[in-house]
């Protein structure tokens, strides 16, 4: 029996000690990549939470990093390659135009399409603005953000951009991102880092995840490798979209209990974002044209005095139902094309709405 056990041990040790080699090949192999690819240090620990384009936070749950920049190449939807030069700048704005500017300031807000990792500096709809309109911009957006994180972000930098106006970048996720009980119960719109949540006027910080919150948190921070391979396993969930809750608020609308709930915890933020901006034009438009998203935007928007513009994205929809290559190899966000062709709508809407620049000293 002793005999017996001893090499049960053995063999477990055996296991352990091959499981121990396999994860820290892992770690060189994916510190190895990010230190030729992304200039990071090979022992620098993430205990600082910086994951490439994206440092985790403890107010905003994770933001932009400041001063990144990557040269690679990219993919579009249909198989084409591009390269792509993308950085981000102070606070970790991908644009940041000059506060003392005497051109029009514009402040843009967004999520994933804002932040646009798949395409150059200057091919960003935002940046394709400046040059269209000879406007100023300041543009922040991170992915995965939701409504709360972005008041967050515009809250913080408001008054030291000082914009004559401000550009706001919906998305379908938003509604989701806004609440944690639907957050939980998403394949498609849910990372697993923790995030802050407006719950009965006050912000608290919640995972998304029902595994352990210590667990995520501990890899997130530690292991370059386990973060990878977590993220893998998450984005293999995720292809299974017909067990997701997106499935039943897409039936069911505001009759779904959860999707009116994040509804109106969405209007509430973005009154907010209406208080704080004051008498400045707020203009929004959506990542993508669907119900029952759409017309809680259009909505909301109204509700708030923010002039919403639906065309955008359905634009981009409308090219690529066309056979134009209009998106990233991930399906949905849009590749340089598709910024055009948003960037191209929305000066077509601003020319007309945009104040004249103010006077300045």
């Amino acid at each position: 029996m002793g005999k017996k056990f001893a090499m049960i041990a053995a063999s477990g040790a055996v296991i352990l000690i091959l499981i121990g080699l396999l994860l820290g090949l892992g770690e060189v192999i994916i510190r190895s990549v990010h230190l030729i690819r992304d200039g990071i240090p090979f022992f620098e620990s993430n205990a600082g939470g910086r994951i490439g384009p994206i440092t985790l936070d403890p107010e905003l749950g994770w933001k932009a990093t400041e001063h990144y920049h990557e040269a690679l190449v990219e993919k579009t939807k249909n198989g084409t390659l591009y390269p792509v030069r993308r950085s981000q700048t102070q606070y970790g704005f991908r644009s940041f135009g000059d506060v003392t500017s005497r051109r029009l300031k514009m402040l843009v807000i967004g999520d994933s399409f804002t932040h646009a990792t798949a395409v150059s500096d200057d091919r960003t709809y935002h940046a394709l603005l400046s040059k269209f309109l000879d406007v100023e911009v300041f543009a922040y957006g991170a992915g995965g953000y939701g409504t709360l994180q972005e008041y967050l972000v515009f809250d913080r930098y408001l008054d030291l951009v000082r914009p004559d106006v401000i550009l706001w970048q919906y998305c379908v996720n938003d509604f989701i991102n806004n609440d944690n009980e639907l957050e939980r119960l998403s394949r498609i719109n849910n990372n697993g880092w923790v995030r802050p949540y407006w719950r009965n006027g006050k912000i608290q910080l919640l995972s998304p995840k029902e595994s352990s919150l210590q667990i995520r948190d501990w890899i997130n921070r530690h292991s370059r490798f386990l973060y990878f391979v977590v993220m893998r396993l998450d984005r293999l969930r995720a292809a299974n979209t017909r067990d997701t809750v997106e499935v039943d608020i897409e039936a069911e609308g505001l009759r779904h209990a959860g999707f009116a709930r994040a509804v109106a915890v969405t209007d509430d933020l973005m009154g907010r974002v209406r208080a704080r901006a004051g008498t400045r034009p707020i203009m929004a438009f959506n990542c993508l044209e669907a119900e029952p998203y759409s017309q809680a935007f259009r909505d909301i928007s109204a509700h708030h005095a923010i002039a919403y513009w639906g065309d955008v994205a359905q634009l981009v929809q409308d090219a690529d139902a066309r056979g134009e290559d209009v998106f990233a190899a991930d399906g949905s966000h849009w590749n340089e094309r598709g910024h055009e062709l948003a960037a191209q709508a929305l000066a077509k809407h601003l020319r007309a709405e945009l104040p004249s620049a103010p006077p300045r000293p």
